[in-house]
């Protein structure tokens, strides 16, 4: 009786550990996020999920490959073998940033930076707590970061060509 009751005393301690959930385990945020020590990752669709976003709080995001073979699986938050992954074909496009870019503008929370090669016309949108998400500045208007807003191009500075 000893014997059985360590015994499903260790199988229930691998099942927990090993089950979703896990502390300091991969959240999946939506479809194509999912968020574990402080990161948030992204499939990038486009190329069928062999590359990923990584985005932190305190730095631009950056595109990364996944080793060759495998794709990113955003249930596990790891680059996993294809028969394993879903891929979803929604996901956002790829995206790095210069080194050099940091200028930014916040306003309610959020952070706001000109995408680099859209002339202006697009930008993201951050907080601490959720990933970059890219907009679009209405047709004939350019992000502008003294305001936070779109505005027309001769009040617009703009940083990112």
């Amino acid at each position: 009786m000893v014997k059985l009751c360590i015994a499903l005393s260790l199988l229930l301690a691998a099942v927990v550990s090993a089950g979703p959930g896990r502390p300091g385990g991969p959240i999946v945020k939506d479809s194509c996020t999912c968020f574990e020590k402080g990161n948030y990752y992204s499939p990038v669709s486009s190329d069928n999920c062999r590359s990923f976003t990584q985005r932190t709080a305190f730095l631009p995001a950056e595109t990364q490959r996944c080793p060759y073979g495998l794709q990113f699986d955003v249930k596990t938050c790891v680059c996993n073998r294809p028969e394993n992954t879903v891929c979803p074909y929604h996901c956002p496009r790829s995206y790095s940033a210069p080194a050099h870019y940091s200028r930014s503008c916040s306003q309610n929370g959020n952070t706001y930076r000109q995408l680099p090669g859209t002339k202006c016309h697009q930008f993201t949108q951050e907080t601490a707590h959720l990933p970059p998400q890219v907009h679009s500045c209405p047709s004939g208007l350019q992000f502008d970061l003294q305001t936070c807003v779109c505005n027309y191009p001769k009040d617009t500075i703009c940083y990112t060509y």
